[in-house]
């Protein structure tokens, strides 16, 4: 598969006038090759030329590399007692880039390797890849789709099972805690996150931390959590009742609702992106709370959490079949709650599917 993946990097490099691309440890490197990595403070840095693969690489990964990399690759190895400026050298044997057209993902490097590249090659032009990784790895295939309806059946299992033990005086914190186990326990391989559960006034602040603040009667209880499955993520978003609750988070609930409803069916093979937002966001100012909707209606979601597309005014990239992102309008009344319904939405040759099923109605705890 990732032989298949680098023929397509190269299509686009040529097609772009891009010599060679650099990618450090991050989602992109792993799409290429198949080898999961993270930033350290020990530099590793692939470059991808029009013929040829190269990493920068610490010793001690050697092993790894080695026994999970999809596609040849060209080691420089380098140890702790030469640093990396060994890998430098190696590379400088093998390659030149002096002149040349060199694309980083500017989403994802650091400085520190930014000015290593700098100084190997002090004449290149360099130029941002982060459009280019976009265009690659939007449209996903049967097996990446499937890693993610996996994943949104983790993370819907495991809130099936965390839902008996929600009760007022049950912190957000023990209760984020307890979901991430039970992610664990049905499948997930990874949480690189907490998730965010928000009770009472804390639901009206849509990123918030889950905090030692105890779940109370009458207030909305927001769950998102997200996991992976083979490295795909799932993302999703519930907001329960504890208890009775007033009138108008009643309403707001009701009117979060609709407008995921209304997001979904504006899936369809050659919509826009932004058209998904427009259907959505007017449901919710229909409705009188159209400040109170603080951000997109989607993102982007595949081997990152937060990737392209965006469901958002402005954004007008075509929608085509296998492109994967969430629907999750929100209402946030300061002081009082917040609702946010978020599902995982996949474009199929006629319109989408929903790989999170679990019911949307309001459910009281």
């Amino acid at each position: 598969m990732s032989q298949e993946r680098l023929r397509r990097l190269r299509d686009v490099m040529a097609r772009h006038d891009i010599d060679a691309v650099a990618v450090v440890p991050s989602a992109n490197l792993f799409y290429l090759t198949g080898v999961s990595m993270h930033l350290s403070e020990r530099v590793t840095l692939a470059i991808f030329t029009r013929d040829e693969a190269h990493l920068i690489v610490p010793a001690l990964e050697v092993a790894r590399v080695e026994s999970r990399r999809q596609i040849p690759l060209t080691l420089h190895a380098w140890s702790d007692a030469d640093w990396v400026q060994a890998g430098w050298q190696s590379l400088k044997r093998a390659l030149s880039l002096d002149g040349k057209n060199v694309a980083v993902d500017y989403y994802g490097v650091r400085a520190l390797e930014l000015m290593q590249l700098q100084e190997f090659a002090p004449t290149m032009k360099l130029s941002d890849a982060s459009a280019l990784f976009a265009e690659l790895r939007m449209t996903k295939d049967t097996a990446e789709v499937e890693a993610m309806r996996r994943a949104a059946r983790v993370l819907e299992a495991s809130i099936e099972a965390l839902v008996p033990e929600i009760r007022a005086g049950k912190a957000e914190q023990e209760i984020a805690a307890r979901w991430q186990w039970l992610m664990f326990e049905h499948g997930a391989d990874g949480i690189p996150d907490a998730p965010i559960v928000a009770s009472g006034p804390n639901s009206a602040q849509p990123h918030t931390t889950s905090t030692a603040r105890e779940i109370q009667n009458g207030d909305l209880l927001i769950l998102d959590g997200w996991c992976t499955v083979n490295g795909y993520y799932g993302d999703i978003t519930r907001t329960f009742a504890i208890g009775d609750i007033s009138d108008e988070l009643r309403a707001v609930y009701e009117t979060v609702r609709a407008a995921n409803e209304a997001g979904r069916a504006a899936v369809t093979p050659d919509a826009l992106c932004q058209d998904i937002d427009r259907a959505a966001r007017a449901v919710i100012r229909d409705a009188g709370y159209g400040e109170y909707f603080l951000h997109r209606t989607g993102h982007g979601l595949g081997l990152e959490v937060h990737e392209a597309p965006n469901m958002l005014e402005g954004d007008t990239r075509v929608l085509k079949p296998g492109m994967t992102f969430t629907v999750e309008p929100g209402v946030y009344l300061e002081g009082k709650g917040g609702v946010r319904i978020e599902d995982d939405i996949v474009v199929t040759q006629d319109g989408n599917e929903s790989l999170t099923v679990s019911s949307r109605e309001l459910r009281v705890l």
